[in-house]
């Protein structure tokens, strides 16, 4: 796919032969966007992206670039003004990537792992069902959404090798993902790498009654995990995890009533798999979304 950034910010598709002299298109499913400046952007795979020039100077050396969804980007250029792309362009961007191309991920890796923790679900009980073929396997865990969206979120992880996930799919197999989709239960969570989240977890805290300084005392503990009970609302879980960039990365887990009880008192599980099996349920979640975006999911 060929497009260019026009000057109010939209971007026009072209027609492939469009290309200026000096740029190869490769081989491969890609997406092309043409800048200011004799510049242009190339996205190939699941998610690769240079920035480069068309001129023919040897000099000029591709730069490898990170698109992030929902955050604008900012291009440099040598000489005169960078060039930003909106929060919606780099998402359209990505969108028609990842819309080319199969998702990353081995299937046969995945569904081998998946089955050692899953292999009472009755896709794996059928003697019938060849599920190392990758199309067979696929139709059938369509009529098996827990098994569809345990299936991606580790395939998805294995393929960034965050093998943490296998922790987060059995202790959210263990709660039970019905428990999370009983419309009595609510449950959010939040992400941080400071030992105190930012505003918009803040507001969103405070909504649901728990106070700045509640939350500023529990941010100022050691201990891991943490709780606090509101009569009004539920109960809130911090739980602490492995070190990014020398921070501690930080999980918020809010859970009503109804859904916390249900949780210790029905399925005796410890407040640490509690926030296991919440992150697990937003993985597998996040992981529906993000099959959507590639090739061939109907």
């Amino acid at each position: 796919m060929l497009l260019e950034l026009m000057s109010n910010g939209s971007l026009a598709e072209l027609p492939p032969d469009n290309k200026p002299d000096g740029i190869n298109m490769p081989e491969e499913p890609s997406v092309m966007l043409l800048l200011p400046h004799n510049k242009y952007l190339l996205g190939t795979g699941s998610d690769k992206w240079i920035f480069a020039s068309a001129s023919d100077k040897q000099d000029t050396v591709p730069q490898n670039v990170f698109l992030y969804e929902d955050q604008m980007l900012s291009l440099i250029n040598e000489g005169s003004q960078p060039t930003i792309l909106t929060a919606g362009t780099v998402n359209t961007l990505r969108k028609e990537l990842l819309s080319l191309n199969e998702p990353p991920g081995r299937h046969s890796a995945t569904v081998l792992m998946l089955r050692t923790f899953m292999k009472d679900r009755e896709i794996f009980a059928s003697e019938d069902l060849d599920f190392i073929d990758e199309k067979i396997f696929g139709q059938a865990m369509k009529n098996d959404g827990v098994v569809y969206r345990a299936y991606w979120a580790l395939r998805f992880a294995l393929a960034r090798s965050e093998m943490e996930t296998v922790g987060r799919l059995k202790a959210w197999l263990k709660a039970g993902p019905e428990l999370f989709q009983h419309p009595k239960h609510v449950m959010k969570i939040w992400f941080s790498l400071s030992d105190y989240p930012d505003e918009a977890i803040l507001n969103e805290l405070e909504e649901l009654n728990f106070t700045r300084l509640e939350i500023k005392s529990m941010s100022q503990q050691h201990a891991s995990p943490l709780l606090v009970y509101n009569p009004m609302s539920g109960w809130l879980i911090l739980g602490k995890f492995g070190r990014v960039r020398d921070t501690m990365f930080i999980a918020w887990v809010y859970l009503n009533h109804e859904l916390y009880g249900e949780m210790r008192t029905i399925k005796k599980l410890s407040v640490h798999d509690i926030i296991l099996a919440a992150w697990g349920e937003y993985e597998t979640q996040q992981a529906v979304i993000e099959r959507a975006k590639y090739k061939g999911d109907d």
